[in-house]
């Protein structure tokens, strides 16, 4: 009976030690959940895509012709990328250059959404170029007279002081007491030439991404070909940007258990729509100044992505920013946020593939594997954003909350 009942005791601890070590690799190997399965088909198929640019060349991997050399990685990759990414230059400037410290809690969270658009930049512009290994040549080849040369300049340039901006919530983390004191006293020294250097250097390339379009005089449908693509390219990055950091601060609210005060998101709003108004005036005007008004009501696809844009970009927000309502219900306010990103994401695209295909007498749709490129750099940079927020002193966190009963499993 002694024998038996220590065969029992030991097949109990042998019991618990295996529902230990069933618990321990359950938390080391991830769960499968949707959203993994999701995320792992969209990098399965960028990884792909990726093969498929650089193995097999741009002919098997896009729909691009020589009449239509610029597509969805130029308008979606470079000018969306770019503009949707200047939230991160006007939260600073206005707190560290014009005094707006009720801005300050969301500047880490600004500064991160440019730092990690600007890399989606870089990464998509290594797919758009056809030697992409190349690209260092103008640091060293310089050619004053190409918009390109100052466009990639400043994006490279810009880059390193968003890294420099956002260096500070990784260097907090590092156990060196001593080297950590001496980087962050350092960084304070220079972080206003930082943001003032900054703020110049987003502000030409912002503007110049327009540049870029002026040649097309002629090709470019007149209802966005515009000698003043560069102000134009300008005032409606502003606001876009600030929309993109509104969303991602609701986001951080509501999935990340970020303590945030939301009526900052209402302060950020207020500022979208008189920047949205100012560029809706300034395009009629220039339509009207230039003889373009002809082709606002003529029934061609032309026109009805203009109309489009123009519903998306400034009709609709302004007429919902306005309204206290929307600003101060955070979910109102998200939504508003959604249709001027995706107002501008029109613009951009209109301007540099709706607007030349007229001309180019092609009919230019990407093909799946620029699609599949596209999402796989948008879901590590949104994959990025969350473990930032998660891991590091980007916004403050609420306290978690006590559990009072353990999982089953650990039981």
């Amino acid at each position: 009976m002694a024998a038996k009942a220590d065969r029992l005791v030991e097949a109990a601890k042998g019991a618990q030690d295996f529902g230990k070590e069933l618990v321990m690799s359950t938390k080391l190997i991830p769960r499968i959940t949707l959203w993994r399965t999701i995320v792992a088909v969209i990098f399965a198929a960028g990884i792909y895509a990726t093969y498929a640019r650089f193995a097999l060349g741009f002919a098997q991997s896009t729909h691009l012709t020589d009449p239509q050399p610029w597509g969805l990685w130029v308008g979606l990759g470079t000018l969306c990328g770019v503009g949707l990414s200047a939230g991160g230059f006007a939260i600073a400037a206005a707190v560290y250059l014009l005094g707006f410290e009720r801005y300050r809690p969301v500047l880490r969270t600004a500064v991160l959404v440019s730092f990690l658009g600007y890399m989606s930049v870089i990464t998509g512009m290594m797919y758009e170029l056809g030697l992409p290994w190349r690209i260092w040549h103008p640091i060293v080849m310089w050619n004053r007279h190409s918009v390109l040369f100052e466009v990639s300049w400043c994006v490279m340039l810009y880059t390193t002081v968003l890294a420099l901006e956002f260096s500070p919530s990784l260097v907090e983390k590092i156990p060196w007491k001593g080297f950590r004191e001496f980087y962050l006293t350092w960084h304070h020294k220079i972080l206003i030439a930082l943001v003032l250097i900054g703020t110049l250097l987003s502000s030409m390339h912002q503007s110049f991404l327009g540049a870029l379009y002026l040649i097309t005089k002629g090709k470019l449908d007149p209802l966005w070909y515009s000698p003043y693509l560069t102000t134009e390219f300008y005032l409606s990055a502003i606001p876009a940007g600030l929309a993109v950091t509104i969303m991602a601060l609701y986001l951080c609210v509501r999935s990340l258990n970020v303590k945030l005060d939301l009526k900052i998101l209402s302060d950020v709003s207020r500022v979208i729509a008189p920047l949205l108004a100012l560029w809706g005036v300034f395009r009629i005007v220039d339509l009207v100044t230039h003889d373009a008004t002809p082709y606002l009501f003529v029934w061609r696809e032309e026109t009805l992505s203009f109309w489009l844009e123009m519903i998306l970009l400034v009709i609709a927000p302004v007429v919902l920013l306005i309204r206290e309502k929307v600003r101060s219900n955070p979910q109102y306010l998200y939504w508003t946020c959604a249709l001027v990103v995706m107002g501008f994401m029109a613009n951009r695209l209109n301007v540099s593939i709706t607007g030349l295909q007229a001309t180019s007498g092609v009919y230019y749709v990407p093909k799946w594997t620029e699609f599949a490129t596209s999402l796989a750099v948008l879901t590590a940079v949104v994959l990025a954003f969350r473990y930032a927020v998660i891991y590091l002193d980007i916004l403050p966190k609420n306290p978690p909350q006590q559990r009072w009963m353990v999982s089953s499993a650990e039981a």
